[in-house]
């Protein structure tokens, strides 16, 4: 059941899930940022008048949230909220799926092409401007670690410079995410970040070895970034599979991952 009313606004439970309800209530309450870190929140009795329910249902449902780690409840002087942060079950992830690159391009593949889809649909002025401004990042970034990776591929300095780089295409590929306008996909790319900088780190680390035994030039201004930031510019989704294909090296490219 989906409440329309803020507990603020004096809301009555009056349906089956009693505990549910309100623990969900609780949840926006802090979510959106309206009991912040630290803050106590109001009593068993105050939030059981609120609701129009027992004191037992309320408990059960702050229960519910220090379970979750939203809230910590300390004998004798209430409950706070707490300090949440994802990292910890993201560094889990990381480790769980770290040499599964094969799946993680898969998922990039199947997210980022839906949202590209949407990006090129649906992609403002100002979209476009945000687009413009991480390629531009991006350029600089890489043609930076691809200086001195030509000159001196074991320079101290290069793993500095590989991850600036990455972090330049993370946010590239982020900012159309972002542009599909799907809050979800959003989150879900967000909450993989590592996972998707590991896959990202590897792919653009192995083509610079590739193109460099091969006698090829450092990469410069590589045009299938390019083409993407075009195709969303344009509103062209013609080439929209092929593309990501390439970025994400499912599909070989000639001078990155073919060299016949």
């Amino acid at each position: 059941m989906r409440l329309e009313k803020h507990p603020k606004q004096g809301i009555k439970i009056t349906r089956t899930s009693v505990v549910e309800q309100i623990s969900d209530v609780m949840k926006h309450s802090i979510l959106t940022n309206e009991w912040k870190p630290n803050d106590k929140i109001p009593s068993e009795t105050e939030l059981a008048n609120l609701f129009g329910v027992n004191r037992l249902s309320v408990r059960l449902a702050i229960q519910k949230l220090n379970t979750l780690g939203l809230t910590e409840t300390r004998v004798g002087d209430g409950t706070y909220v707490k300090e949440f942060s994802l990292k910890p079950v993201l560094s889990q992830l990381t480790d769980l799926y770290a040499d599964q690159y094969e799946d993680v391009t898969e998922l990039r593949y199947l997210l980022e092409k839906e949202c590209f889809i949407r990006a090129v649909k649906h992609a403002t002025e100002d979209d476009i401007d945000a687009l413009k401004k991480a390629l531009l990042q991006y350029e600089l970034c890489t043609n930076q670690f691809q200086e001195v990776f030509y000159k001196k591929d074991n320079d101290p300095g290069l793993k500095q410079l590989l991850e600036v780089a990455v972090d330049a295409d993370f946010n590239f590929h982020y900012q159309i995410i972002k542009i599909s306008k799907n809050r979800l996909f959003k989150d879900v790319y967000y909450m993989t970040q590592e996972l998707v900088r590991q896959n990202i780190m590897k792919l653009f680390y192995e083509r610079s070895i590739r193109r460099k035994k091969n006698g090829l030039p450092p990469l410069g201004n590589e045009e299938l970034h390019h083409q993407i930031y075009e195709c969303i510019k344009k509103h062209d989704e013609k080439m929209a599979d092929d593309l990501i294909g390439k970025m994400l090296g499912i599909i070989p490219v000639l001078g990155l991952d073919d060299f016949d």
